[in-house]
C-alpha cells in the first residue's frame, strides 16, 4: 500500500507541475472595461487581486507541487440543504492562497494551505470523525483515512506517510527564531482556534512562544482565502486587505510583523498601524475645535511622566463605563443650556429665523430632558448621530433659510458650541477628579512608591484647570470623543463641520471587518475599548494577549473585560478564548526551567507545556561581581557567536536602567565586544542590549539576563512578570548573571539549571 501511494503521489506532482506550466502561459488578467472618469470597480479589483493571487500559487505548484497529501472522507452541505458525502484525495501547497484543480488525464487537487479540511486532516487522528457542523461552513464534517508530509515530491518523494512511515527522509534542521507562520504544522489547539468562526470576538492567548501571535495573523489570511466555504447568509461581510486593520503596540515589533505579512502570508503592509501614532492622527482630526485645550509644552520629570502614565494607564474596565456616565450627564447638562448659545441670538442672524433658531435650541433641550444616563457608549441617547436624526428637520430648514455668508457663519458658531457640549477634557477632569484615592494607589503601584503622588495629582489638575493635557491622556480623550461625534460619512447626514470618526479613523461606514490586536495585555482599557469599536458588526476581531506578560509598571490590562465595552459585534460579550498550552519556542530544558520559574513566582502550575523536539543545553547560572560582568559577558559572546545555531544574542534587562546600561556598554566596547546600538533589537552580528520593555513579543537564540536577584526585593509593579518574559525570549540558549544568588531560584529543582561561581 505505501509503495503505491509514494508512486501515485509522485505521479501526480510531474502532473500538477506540468498543468501549473500550461496554465501560467494561459493566465490573462481581464478586468473588463474600466470607466476613468470614477476608476475601477470594487469587482474589478478583486478580479485582479485574485489573478495575482493565482499567479503566485501556480509558481508555487511549478516550485513544490506540494508538501502534504491527504485521503478524506468529507461531508458537505450543498445549497439545496442536502448533504453529500464522497471519499476524496487532496493535495496542499504551503505557498499556495487559490484552491487549484489542475487537468491533465486525471485532475489533482492543490488545496491551499489555510482551506478548513486540510487544517482538520493535519490536526487529526488517523480514522477521527472531526464535525464542524455548527461553525457557518459548507464542509460538515471530515475523517482521515491517510495522510503525508513532504520535505519533496521531486524528483523523488521524500516525507512522512500515516500510515506507513518515513520515505526517503531528508537531514533534521533545527528551526530558526523570529515570528514564523506555522502553515501546516500547527498543532490541535492552534487549528481549534484558527477555523473556530468567520466572524465574533476571538481572543488566543497562552505562553510565551506559544504561536498567539502568528497564528492571530495566519488568520487573517485564513479569512481571505476560505470565505467562500461559508454558508449563504445575508448578514456576511467581505475580508479584504482594504478592510483588515492590525494594531500593534510596540514599535519594535512592527518589522518582525511587517515581515511575517509581507513575505510570509503575502498580506499588505499597509494593514499595520502603531497604535500611538493612530490615537494621535485621529485626535487631531476629530477633536477640531479644543476651546484653548492644548498639549502640555513644559518638560516634566521622568519619575512624573511614569506616575501620570500609571495613572491613567492602570484603570480598570469597569471604569470606562463611569466616565461615559459622567460624560453622557455632562452632555445633557450642557443641551439643557441651548437657549443661551451664541448662535440663538447673534446680530449676524435676520430677525426672520429667529424663531426659527430658538425652535432648535428648544429641540436640543428637550433633547436633554429625562435623559439617564448610562455606561454603555453604543447605546447612549446623546450621541450626537442620534441627537442629529432627532432635530435633523428643525435644522436643515434653519440652515435652509439662512444666507450662504450667514449660514457659514451659523455652522462655525453651531460647531464650536457642540464640541463645547461635548467637550472631553471637561469630563475627564470631572472623572478623574473623583478617583484622587484611586488613582495616587495607581501612581504608587506603578512606581513602586517613589513619587509623590499628591504634588502629580496636583500638577495633573493644574493642567487641567489651564486647559493643558498630555500624551497619556490622549487615549482617553479619543475615546470619549469616538463615541460622541457622528459616524455619518455623508455631510448632509451629520451636523456641518463636525468630523466623521469612522472617516478620521481611515474606514468606511462599515468599518474594517476584520480588526486585530496583538500582545493586546500591553494596551490601556480605554486603548482596547477604542480599537474594537471600529470593526463592522458582522466582522471579526482577533485578540492575541498573555495577562502574565504584562511588562510596563505603569500600562497595561489584567483580563479582556475592555473588549466589550463599545464593542458593536452581534453578542460582543459572547467572546472564544482559546488557550495556547505549547511553548513552540523554546528548547526543553529552557522550557522545564520557566516551568518552575512560574510556579515559584506566582505559586501556580505553569499553563503551558515544554517542547519536547528542540533539544538544548540548561541554563546557567553564573555568580560574579559587577565588575567582572564585561568579561563574563565577553566570554559568553565569544562563545555563542560562533555556534552555528545561534544566529541571535540579546543582553536583557529585567528593569530597564539606561545609566547602568551606558557604563556597562563602555566596558564592553573597551573590550571589543561588538554591540548592536542601543536599544536595537533586530541585530544579528552584534550582541543586541536592551530592556524587557522593549522586546515584548520578540524572541532570540540566545540570552543573558540581568537583574534577577533584585526581583523579590523590587517595588516596582510587575516585576515579577518582567522577569518571566526576560526568561521566555531565548530559544536554545540561556545565562542568568547574578551578583548574588536569587531568592527565586532557591525555590527551583537544581537539576533544572547549572551554576558556576567566579
Amino acid at each position: 500500500m505505501l509503495e503505491n501511494r509514494v508512486r501515485r503521489d509522485q505521479a501526480n506532482a510531474v502532473k500538477a507541475k506540468r498543468a501549473a506550466q500550461e496554465q501560467l502561459t494561459r493566465l490573462e488578467v481581464d478586468s473588463g472595461p474600466i470607466d476613468w472618469t470614477t476608476g475601477m470597480t470594487p469587482s474589478q479589483q478583486d478580479r485582479i487581486v485574485y489573478a495575482e493571487s493565482r499567479k503566485k500559487t501556480l509558481q508555487a505548484i511549478v516550485n513544490q507541487p506540494y508538501h502534504v497529501m491527504a485521503e478524506v472522507i468529507t461531508e458537505v452541505e450543498e445549497s439545496s440543504g442536502n448533504f453529500i458525502k464522497k471519499k476524496q484525495l487532496w493535495y496542499a501547497n504551503e505557498h499556495s492562497t487559490i484552491n487549484e484543480v489542475l487537468n491533465g488525464n486525471s485532475s489533482v487537487v492543490v488545496l491551499s494551505w489555510t482551506h478548513l479540511g486540510v487544517q482538520l486532516v493535519l490536526s487529526s487522528r488517523i480514522g477521527e470523525h472531526r464535525s464542524v457542523k455548527k461553525k457557518g461552513y459548507r464542509l460538515v464534517s471530515i475523517e482521515a483515512i491517510a495522510r503525508a508530509r513532504f520535505d519533496a515530491v521531486l524528483p523523488e518523494v521524500s516525507g512522512l506517510y500515516e500510515p506507513g512511515g518515513a520515505v526517503r527522509p531528508q537531514e533534521h534542521r533545527e528551526p530558526e527564531t523570529g515570528l514564523k507562520a506555522v502553515k501546516l504544522h500547527m498543532t490541535r489547539e492552534q487549528v481549534d482556534a484558527f477555523v473556530s468562526r468567520m466572524d465574533g470576538l476571538m481572543v488566543v492567548t497562552g505562553a510565551p512562544g506559544s504561536g498567539k501571535t502568528t497564528v492571530a495573523f495566519q488568520r487573517i489570511r485564513f479569512l481571505f482565502d476560505q470565505q467562500d466555504e461559508r454558508k449563504s447568509n445575508p448578514t456576511l461581510v467581505r475580508y479584504s486587505p482594504e478592510q483588515t486593520k492590525v494594531f500593534i503596540k510596540n514599535p519594535n515589533l512592527l518589522d518582525y510583523s511587517r515581515n511575517l505579512l509581507e513575505h510570509q502570508l503575502h498580506i499588505p503592509t499597509s494593514v499595520v498601524s502603531l497604535i500611538d501614532p493612530f490615537i494621535k492622527s485621529f485626535l487631531d482630526k476629530v477633536w477640531r475645535y479644543r476651546h484653548d485645550a492644548r498639549p502640555r509644552q513644559r518638560k516634566i520629570p521622568l519619575l512624573e511622566q511614569r506616575a501620570r502614565t500609571a495613572f491613567f494607564g492602570l484603570v480598570k474596565s469597569t471604569d470606562l463605563g463611569n466616565l461615559w456616565h459622567g460624560y453622557e450627564t455632562q452632555i445633557a447638562e450642557r443641551l439643557s443650556q441651548a437657549d443661551q448659545a451664541d448662535w440663538v441670538a447673534t446680530s449676524q442672524n435676520p430677525s426672520q429665523v429667529e424663531p426659527a433658531l430658538s425652535n432648535l435650541a428648544h429641540a436640543l433641550k428637550e433633547r436633554a430632558l429625562g435623559i439617564t444616563s448610562g455606561r454603555e457608549p453604543l447605546q447612549a441617547p446623546l450621541r450626537m448621530d442620534v441627537l442629529y436624526r432627532q432635530v435633523s428637520s428643525i435644522y436643515e430648514h434653519v440652515r435652509a433659510d439662512l444666507e450662504t455668508s450667514v449660514r457659514q457663519n451659523f455652522d462655525e458658531a453651531f460647531m464650536r458650541w457642540l464640541f463645547w457640549v461635548y467637550d472631553p477634557l471637561t469630563a475627564l477632569e470631572s472623572f478623574f477628579t473623583s478617583q484622587r484615592s484611586e488613582g495616587a494607589e495607581r501612581i504608587k503601584r506603578g512606581t513602586g512608591f517613589r513619587a509623590n503622588e499628591t504634588q502629580v495629582l496636583d500638577a495633573i489638575q493644574e493642567d487641567w484647570r489651564s486647559r493643558q493635557f498630555g500624551s497619556e491622556e490622549s487615549p482617553w480623550l479619543v475615546w470619549l470623543l469616538r463615541f460622541a461625534l457622528p459616524e455619518a460619512e455623508d455631510p448632509q447626514k451629520r451636523f456641518r463641520e463636525v468630523p466623521s470618526t469612522l472617516e478620521s479613523a481611515g474606514c468606511s461606514e462599515e468599518c474594517w471587518t476584520h480588526i486585530v490586536i496583538d500582545e493586546a495585555q500591553d494596551l490601556s482599557v480605554a486603548e482596547a475599548s477604542l480599537l474594537v469599536s471600529f470593526v463592522n458588526p458582522n466582522g471579526a476581531v482577533t485578540v492575541s494577549a498573555d495577562f502574565r506578560q504584562v511588562v510596563s509598571p505603569g500600562h497595561g490590562m489584567v483580563d479582556a473585560d475592555a473588549l466589550a465595552i463599545g464593542n458593536p459585534l452581534h453578542n460582543a460579550e459572547d467572546r472564544q478564548i482559546f488557550p495556547f498550552a505549547r511553548n513552540m519556542r523554546q528548547s526543553k530544558q529552557i522550557g522545564q526551567f520557566l516551568q518552575a520559574f512560574h510556579r515559584a513566582a506566582f505559586g501556580e502550575l505553569a499553563p503551558f507545556d515544554v517542547n519536547a523536539i528542540l533539544d538544548g543545553a540548561k541554563p546557567q547560572l553564573l555568580l560574579a561581581r559587577p565588575a567582572e560582568y564585561p568579561l563574563r559577558i565577553k566570554q559568553l559572546w565569544s562563545v555563542l557567536s560562533r555556534s552555528r545555531e545561534v544566529q541571535s544574542v540579546a543582553l536583557l534587562q529585567i528593569n530597564e536602567d539606561k545609566e547602568t546600561l551606558m557604563r556597562l556598554r563602555s566596558a564592553l566596547e573597551r573590550i571589543d565586544v561588538k554591540l548592536a546600538p542601543l536599544w536595537d533589537a533586530l541585530a544579528k552580528d552584534a550582541l543586541i542590549t536592551t530592556s524587557i520593555e522593549r522586546v515584548k513579543g520578540l524572541e532570540f537564540d540566545a540570552c543573558v539576563i540581568l537583574g534577577l536577584e533584585d526581583v523579590e526585593r523590587a517595588s516596582l509593579n510587575f516585576t515579577l512578570y518582567r522577569a518571566y518574559v526576560a526568561l521566555s525570549r531565548p530559544a536554545r540558549r540561556l545565562a542568568l548573571l547574578c551578583e548574588d544568588f536569587p531568592a527565586l531560584l532557591q525555590r527551583i529543582d537544581t537539576s533544572l539549571y547549572d551554576v558556576r561561581r567566579f
